[in-house]
Formats: structure tokens, C-alpha cells, sequence
């Protein structure tokens, strides 16, 4: 009789916890180890005062249908997803709320937001006039690219057809150049981009001068040809808990607080790894989704080839997202749709500039999930569970840490401008940012996804699951998938399992 391989798989994010999962359900023998003493990662919730609130800020773009679905059907998970159509309520341009539904072909997006695009239409002279002082102040360096403008309408057509069907070969291409490039080659203007730019961060934590058009493009064609955005029942953490529970059921061994401090190699093969209080737990196969900085930090540079380890230095993390949560004595945001966004009034090219630039922004990108208005159960009767996200900087240090909170600062203060009935009605209050993050991941870095969506970092250049090491393998977002955050870290498990036998 055959003796199952041995697999040891460090970390229980989505990517960790499904990559454990579906190697359990192919008849492997897997450990799937956790540092914290909860399973997750930054995919994770916890009780206050009862609500249940999530660690982060979380965009589940395609829902059941998606990666994390996938994975559930597999391995014969319990996973459970809420969807609501409208989706997103936003505020365009400071001056007017419009509803985004789940397809773009739906009527109500135009019929049921006449009075809106009205107003913003007219707000939008005002905008460009300002838009247009501003750059003239500033260098030409990002907008040389204008002279390359050269798709007519039915190239444009062309692109947007392939686009809508995710034709693979397109948006290879398209990996090679940024969306900021690609929006301007169509047009310049001011409020299109607006809306598509604050998207791409959304979607990707990444801004648009940095993006892949091809990685932004797949995404979004993907949410809106999937139409089920939605959010897991019972908080974020029954992701990661769906797939560890069908791990278990399948005789799957889980352990916690179980620090791993380097990954065994000897001759030039993965062994197993080796706990921080010196136990070594032998395994035929090592899958780390501590990401891939860290893992070839866990398995020793030594152990690469010099060309690997340079190249794996010199990849890009993608930026985060830091939260203001707020627990309402009573419901208060009364809106059609679940979720809010704030899509900021100025110039779409410099949106996110603040950040590299130690700054705050002058109208902040507001990303504010109301759990409590997907699942009731999220807060206790008759309260409201509220999260704010905003886009922050990568790197844990105490000048960035300090940014974190003057950029919260500020989104709050605007947060509190849209609803001034918020600040009357709060419970409790909490601030997460990258400091918060990096503690979860034992990480210098407080990033959102893992590695960034750019050009250079996507689609077929997206780092592979197989590492020099044989035996070594990674899992995650950083490997081998496309797709938003925790749905690519499950799109990256479902692609590991192909390979691993």
C-alpha cells in the first residue's frame, strides 16, 4: 500500500487554508500550521461588544462565483455568501449619490441615476478648470503618454469585446502597460476617470499609474460578468474556515500558535520546517503562503540561486488599506446599497499621490462596508456595524505610522461631513493600520494583498508556485493567479493543486 505524501503548509490564510484543504481531500497527509492563535491571516474577525467585525476591509468581488467558491465545492465546504443588488452607493464628485448594480447592463445604473449624472455633469466643468491649473503646475512626466492617444471608435469597440469575454491573449498584452495609460489613449475625462481610477485602487490596492491594465481589466470584467459581489455569512473568517473545517472532516491536522522559524533544505530539497521552540515536523513537500519575501528569508538565500533571490528582493508589495470601525448604539446610514464609496473630487492622474508623498489626501477615497447591512446578525438588534477603509502606505515605520493616523484623521473628519449622524451614535470606535498588519503577518510591511498588481508582476510574470527548491512551493496571493486579494490567494490554491500530485 502506497504511504501518503507528507505536506506541511505554513499559514491559514485563504490561500494556506484552500491550498491544506484540497491537498487533504487528493489523499495527502498535510499539516497546516498558524502562528496566531486564530486562523485566517488577515482574512480573520473577531467579537467586540457583540458585533462581529472583520480584521481588515474586505472586497469580495465574485462571491460563490469565484475562486473561493470554487475551492468550497470542492473539498464540500459550508461556505455561505450574501449578495444585494444595488451592490455600492457612491458619492461622485462631492456632489451627487448614485447606485452601482451588480450587471452594467442594467437599466436602473442610468434610468435610476438621471438626476445624478445630471448633477455631476454640470459639476464637472468646475472640476477640469481646477484640474487643468494644477497641471500646469506640475511636470509633464505622466501626461507625455497623451501623444500616444491613437484608438479610434472601432478599435475601441475591438477592446472592449475582448475585454467582456477575458480573451487571455488581450489582456496579456494589456499586463504590459497601465491602466492610466490605457484610460488615456481613450479619453480624458475627468469624471470617467475618477470613477475607473478609485475603482482600480479598490480592486487591486494598486494605483492606476502603476496597475497592469490587462490584471485591472480581468478583474473588473470578471465582478461585473459574475454579478454576485457579495460578502461571506458570518464575517470574513468563514473563508478560511469553511476550507479548515472540510480540512479536518478529512482527517486534515491543524495547529496554532505554531510559529514556523525556517523551512529545512538539505540537499538542495525541502525537508520539512522547523518551529520556533525547535521542533522539526518532517514533510515531503513544504507549501508557504508566509508570502515570497518571506519564505526565501524562512529557507535561506543560500539555498537559491543568486538570480532567484534578486529577483524576488526587487518585486513590488501593493499598498494597504487602513480602517476606522465603528460600533452604533442604533442603525443610523440608512442607504439602497450595503457599501459606500466616497469617489474623491480631484485630479483622477494624482489621486493617491499623498502616499509616497507622506501626506494626507485632500478628499480621501472612501471605502465603507456595512457588514451589519449584508448579515444582521453582524451586530447586535437594532445597532450597526460601519467600516472605513482608506488607502495607506507599505512599509512599518514610525514616519509611516504616523501618516497612517493623520490619513484616518482625515478620513474620518470626511466620513463624519457625508454622515454627520455617525459621530452622535458610536459605541465604540477602533483604528487598524499597517503596524496592526504586520503584527498578524510577522512581516515588516503592513500591504494589502501581498505582492502588487503591476506591470511587470501580472499574468504570466506573476511569480510561479514552484520555487528553485524542489519540494518548496508557494501559495498565495503572490503566486500564480489573477484576481482581487483573497479571491487571487484562492485562485493561486486552486492552481497548486493542479500541480502537486
Amino acid at each position: 500500500m502506497a504511504v501518503a505524501r507528507k505536506v506541511v503548509v505554513i499559514g491559514t490564510g485563504p490561500g494556506g487554508a484552500g491550498a491544506a484543504a484540497l491537498l487533504q481531500a487528493k489523499g495527502m497527509q498535510v499539516t497546516l500550521l498558524e502562528k496566531n492563535p486564530f486562523i485566517g491571516g488577515k482574512c480573520w474577525s473577531f467579537e467586540k461588544e457583540g458585533f462581529l467585525v472583520d480584521s481588515g476591509v474586505h472586497m469580495f468581488s465574485m462571491g460563490d462565483s469565484g475562486q473561493h467558491g470554487d475551492i468550497n465545492r470542492r473539498v464540500g465546504g459550508d461556505l455561505e455568501w450574501l449578495v444585494a443588488d444595488p451592490g455600492e452607493h457612491l458619492l461622485m464628485g462631492g456632489v451627487a449619490f448614485m447606485n452601482l448594480y451588480q450587471s452594467l447592463f442594467d437599466p436602473r445604473i442610468v434610468l435610476g441615476n438621471l438626476g445624478a449624472i445630471a448633477k455631476v455633469a454640470l459639476n464637472r466643468r468646475k472640476v477640469k478648470e481646477k484640474v487643468l491649473r494644477e497641471r500646469q503646475l506640475k511636470a509633464l512626466e505622466r501626461e507625455c503618454y497623451r501623444a500616444s492617444k491613437r484608438y479610434g471608435p472601432l478599435e475601441a469597440l475591438r477592446l472592449a469585446a475582448g475585454i467582456a469575454r477575458r480573451d487571455e491573449s488581450l489582456l496579456a498584452e494589456l499586463d504590459e502597460i497601465t491602466f492610466q495609460e490605457f484610460m488615456h489613449r481613450f479619453t480624458d475625462e475627468i469624471g470617467a476617470m475618477q470613477g475607473m481610477f478609485a475603482l482600480a485602487m479598490l480592486l487591486t490596492v494598486t494605483p492606476a499609474h502603476l496597475v497592469s491594465a490587462g490584471e485591472y481589466l480581468w478583474c473588473f470584467a470578471n465582478a461585473f460578468h459574475k454579478k454576485t459581489l457579495g460578502v461571506p455569512r458570518g464575517g470574513s473568517r468563514e473563508i478560511p474556515g469553511s476550507f479548515v473545517r472540510a480540512f479536518l472532516r478529512n482527517g486534515g491536522a491543524l495547529r496554532t500558535s505554531c510559529e514556523v522559524k525556517r523551512i529545512v533544505v538539505e540537499g538542495e530539497r525541502a525537508r520539512g520546517v522547523e518551529t520556533a521552540e525547535g521542533e522539526v515536523i518532517e514533510a515531503d513537500t513544504v507549501v508557504s503562503n508566509a508570502g515570497i519575501k518571506r519564505t526565501v528569508e524562512l529557507a535561506g538565500e543560500d539555498n537559491f540561486p543568486s538570480e532567484y533571490v534578486e529577483y524576488v528582493k526587487g518585486l513590488r508589495q501593493s499598498y494597504s488599506f487602513i480602517t476606522c470601525k465603528y460600533g452604533l448604539e442604533r442603525r443610523v446610514v440608512n442607504l439602497p446599497a450595503p457599501s459606500f464609496f466616497n469617489i474623491p473630487n480631484v485630479d483622477p492622474d494624482h489621486m493617491f499621490d499623498y502616499i509616497d508623498e507622506g501626506g494626507v489626501p485632500e478628499d480621501p477615497f472612501l471605502f465603507t462596508p456595512m457588514p451589519s447591512e449584508w448579515d444582521p446578525y453582524a451586530a447586535p438588534p437594532g445597532k450597526q456595524l460601519i467600516i472605513m477603509g482608506v488607502p495607506g502606505p507599505i512599509e512599518v515605520t514610525p514616519e509611516n505610522v504616523e501618516q497612517c493616523e493623520r490619513i484616518l484623521d482625515r478620513a474620518e473628519e470626511r466620513l463624519f461631513e457625508i454622515f454627520p449622524q455617525i459621530k452622535e451614535h458610536i459605541q465604540w470606535k477602533m483604528r487598524t493600520h499597517i503596524a496592526h498588519t504586520a503584527r498578524i503577518t510577522g512581516k515588516p510591511t503592513g500591504e494589502c494583498i501581498g505582492l502588487m498588481q503591476c506591470v511587470g508582476q501580472t499574468g504570466a510574470r506573476r511569480p510561479s508556485p514552484r520555487t528553485p527548491v524542489k519540494g518548496l512551493w508557494l501559495v498565495g496571493a503572490d503566486a500564480g493567479a489573477r484576481g482581487v486579494g483573497t479571491e487571487m490567494a484562492s485562485g493561486s490554491a486552486l492552481y497548486l493543486s493542479n500541480l502537486i500530485d
